[in-house]
């Protein structure tokens, strides 16, 4: 993703490369760039419990969550509480994942 801010002559490119484990399809990592409302950017990396499909719908979930709030101007650390909460709300506190906020 590649943001040009012409007022503050800044031009910020992020990328992720990701690979799959052996014998998985999919990734169970999710990662978004959000340019923050007040100025800033930041880059949410979400790690689902377990492998393949299952991991992805939950590292999804956080990821989205935590994108939706950094969109309204929350605070890193209300974010990853807020997130925490929402999906043990979700899957009755089942599984897991690590977040990341950059």
């Amino acid at each position: 993703m590649a943001i040009h801010l012409p007022e503050l002559h800044l031009n910020v490119q992020t990328a992720a490369a990701k690979i799959n484990k052996y014998a998985s399809r999919e990734s169970g990592d999710t990662v978004e760039t959000i340019e923050r409302p007040r100025g800033g950017l930041s880059v949410v990396v979400a790690d689902g419990q377990r492998s393949g499909r299952s991991a992805k719908a939950i590292s999804n979930i956080v990821v989205r969550k935590a994108v939706s709030l950094l969109a309204e101007g929350v605070r890193d650390g209300a974010v990853a509480r807020a997130t925490h909460d929402y999906l043990h709300l979700q899957r009755g506190g089942k599984v897991s994942a690590e977040l990341f906020i950059v």
